[in-house]
């Protein structure tokens, strides 16, 4: 997602320069980054679910992590859509140095959940993942590959469910 404000950012630079070309290959790339971002999300919210046991009732960290990672999917979503608006209008030859309001209030919205990922990073994936005694074992982006909820976290006898 982080690469996906440069991509834009050069996008800009060529409304800027005139450069159609330039503004249409980069917005191009944000486009399917944002949806790159949201094909890993499904496929770690799957994994998530189905091999690692993680629920919305799996405790709180089950329910904060779908909590605000979903939140942040929809608003990516949203953006993603956004600027593949901005890209067929591109295409269609729209905006101009003097004339891409639209473009721009799109990009500012951009930039904003990408911020917010960044938060959202450090806070899940992060610190989170280290705060438990074993840096591999929750979800995320980090753990999702490599290994799998400890026990205490799961529903079961071991927790009264």
């Amino acid at each position: 997602l982080l690469t996906s404000s440069v991509t834009v950012t050069i996008a800009h630079h060529g409304i800027n320069e005139g450069n159609r070309k330039k503004l249409i290959t980069w917005l191009g790339f944000t486009v399917l980054l944002g949806l790159t971002f949201l094909c890993v999300q499904a496929y770690e919210y799957y994994h998530a679910y189905t091999d690692l046991g993680l629920t919305l009732n799996a405790g709180i960290f089950g329910t904060t992590f779908f909590m605000l990672t979903g939140f942040h999917g929809a608003h990516v979503t949203l953006g993603t859509f956004m600027l593949a608006v901005m890209f067929f209008r591109a295409l269609k030859g729209h905006f101009s140095k003097e004339d891409c309001f639209g473009f721009e209030a799109a990009v500012w919205y951009w930039h904003f959940v990408d911020v917010v990922w960044v938060g959202l990073f450090l806070f899940v994936y992060i610190l989170e993942l280290k705060r438990s005694k074993g840096f591999w074992k929750r979800p995320g982006l980090l753990g999702l590959f490599y290994g799998r909820l400890p026990g205490p976290m799961l529903p079961g006898p071991e927790r009264g469910t």
